[in-house]
C-alpha cells in the first residue's frame, strides 16, 4: 500500500501524540526534559502538517 506525504505525516503527528500520552503514563513530570523534548517535537510536526495543506 502507498502512502502519500500528507498521509505519512499525520500518522507521524498520531505516532508522536500516542508517545505524548505513553510518556505521561509512565510518570513523566510535564516538567520533564524529557516531555519537554517531546511536546517540541510534536508541535513541530503539527506545524509541518498544517503547512503543508
Amino acid at each position: 500500500m502507498k502512502y502519500s506525504q500528507m498521509d505519512h505525516k499525520k500518522m507521524w503527528v498520531e505516532k508522536l501524540e500516542s508517545d505524548l500520552s505513553e510518556l505521561e503514563s509512565l510518570g513523566y513530570s510535564k516538567d520533564s526534559k524529557v516531555y519537554k523534548s517531546a511536546v517540541k517535537r510534536t508541535d513541530q510536526a503539527r506545524k509541518k502538517l498544517n503547512n503543508s495543506r
